[in-house]
């Protein structure tokens, strides 16, 4: 009788071991049903799926934190062929950097184009409708970080749209890190940071074990407000403006023709020129390069690139926010391979300029994708680089598109409300330094506004000043402080 009775309560603990295991297998299935959405939707097309910022910040988002969410979660107790698998494989997720900047090209893109977390959650950017994706777990990670940037009432919407995710009927997402109270915690205290006192209070007696402690609470989130970080990515109103699609260029008398004077060879093939700007000087030229050289030059660089940089006087080439393209140097050598693509490049940059052209130039490859940007910024050093002693300035900007960005990644010269789209093939020139007098132009201080589908390639060509000093002389003194003055 004792054995039957143990076996019996053994039974009844594996039956209860089992009924524990169905509701973690159940509660994995449904998980793993959800998390294939995606990859269905994008099945046959993943380029195009993935060039949609809705669909690339949720698989950056999704593979840096509900994984090793999911790990912790199955590691208790079974799956440990499983476990094993997905320890080996977590160092090939994204890193907590990535998810930092996916989320941070997101606020860039709200911010710069005018889109308001309720927009955003329904796919809405810049006047473009998108299939929405966002989760739960996306919104709160972005009114995480509009929180710590001390953007309380956009922080509170986002919140709020978490909430309306209902997670009370979703536990499975306490899985992956997002538990109700701790949103609610955050959501008080973005209220608390508005001064709605009130609100923040109701938000609390609903949540039954918040409730107790509710004023002292609020008491303590008014005693300690918010202390904003300082990284927060400065875009200004008038950038946000010119880059926004509801921006309408003033009125101009400048006009297009064909250009036959900057070398012999244009009188025989003039180009297409766009005038854009004459003070400071900015001109397009249009139909410059083939779809075939632009696929040729973009397959060669692509598979080279890296993180871009700044120069800073102090610290020379650093990584920086305001940056966050990546690219590839070209060099000499680059240009003599057999079948290259820049074969007749240092030809075209001369017809187009009317400058003196050798090997020395810079060239750079440039890969926007979704959220990228390039903060205002003027292109010539100021006498800060190493090498401006021996090369001098950069006297001149070439700047090649080579793909069409249709939402967003247009150049912007903020200082004279100008703004050049993103297209194939067409070609932007500008000059750096006043011509009579070398002085440095303020008004070519430019920027690439953020990109919102697709990405942007182009290739930027910097011309120096001492290569010049034949062929474009200085006609006055101007108040530049060049290096070597004592």
């Amino acid at each position: 009788m004792d054995a039957m009775k143990l076996d019996k309560d053994l039974i009844d603990n594996l039956k209860e071991y089992l009924h524990k295991l169905e509701e973690k297998i159940n509660k994995l299935s449904r998980i793993a049903e959800e998390l294939r959405q995606p990859l269905k939707a994008a099945e046959g097309v993943e380029e195009e799926y993935l060039s949609n910022p809705l669909h690339s910040f949720p698989l950056i988002r999704h593979m840096y934190q509900d994984w090793k969410n999911l790990e912790e979660f199955m590691q208790r107790p079974v799956g440990e062929e499983q476990i094993h698998f997905l320890q080996e494989k977590l160092p090939e997720l994204p890193l907590k950097s990535d998810r930092d900047e996916a989320t941070e090209a997101m606020y860039r893109m709200a911010r710069t184009y005018n889109a308001t977390p309720l927009e955003m959650t329904h796919g809405l950017i810049d006047g473009i409708q998108y299939r929405n994706t966002l989760t739960a777990l996306d919104c709160f990670e972005l009114g995480k970080l509009y929180f710590k940037w001390d953007f309380p009432e956009e922080a509170a919407q986002w919140f709020n749209i978490t909430l309306n995710f209902d997670l009370e009927a979703r536990k499975d997402v306490e899985v992956m890190g997002l538990h109700q109270k701790d949103l609610v915690l955050l959501l008080t205290r973005s209220l608390t940071e508005m001064g709605e006192d009130d609100k923040a209070l109701n938000v609390l007696e609903k949540q039954p074990d918040l409730a107790e402690n509710h004023t002292s609470l609020l008491k303590f989130y008014k005693a300690n407000l918010n202390d904003p970080t300082d990284d927060l990515p400065y875009l200004s109103e008038s950038y946000s403006k010119l880059c926004q699609s509801s921006h309408v260029p003033s009125p101009s008398r400048l006009h297009c023709r064909y250009n036959s004077t900057t070398s012999p060879f244009l009188i025989l093939a003039p180009l297409k020129m766009e005038e854009i700007s004459l003070d400071p000087y900015i001109v397009v030229y249009h139909d410059i390069l083939s779809v075939k050289q632009t696929v040729k030059i973009i397959r060669f660089g692509e598979p080279k690139m890296e993180p871009t940089y700044i120069f800073t006087p102090k610290l020379g080439a650093i990584k920086h926010k305001g940056r966050t393209a990546v690219g590839s140097w070209l060099y000499s050598e680059d240009f003599d391979l057999p079948d290259s693509p820049f074969h007749n490049l240092f030809d075209v940059i001369r017809d187009i300029t009317g400058l003196n052209i050798d090997d020395s130039i810079e060239i750079q490859l440039l890969k926007y994708g979704f959220g990228a940007h390039y903060g205002p910024h003027p292109d010539f050093f100021n006498g800060s680089a190493p090498d401006i002693s021996s090369e001098g300035d950069r006297i001149a900007t070439v700047l090649f598109y080579l793909n069409d960005a249709p939402h967003g990644g247009a150049t912007a010269f903020t200082d004279i409300n100008i703004k050049v789209p993103a297209e194939r093939g067409k070609v932007l020139f500008w000059h750096n330094l006043k011509g009579e007098t070398y002085d440095l132009d303020l008004h070519t201080i430019h920027s690439a506004c953020p990109v919102y589908q697709g990405f942007k390639f182009v290739m930027t060509v910097w011309i120096r000043e001492f290569n010049q000093m034949f062929i474009k002389p200085t006609y006055r003194k101007g108040n530049r402080k060049f290096f070597f003055d004592v």
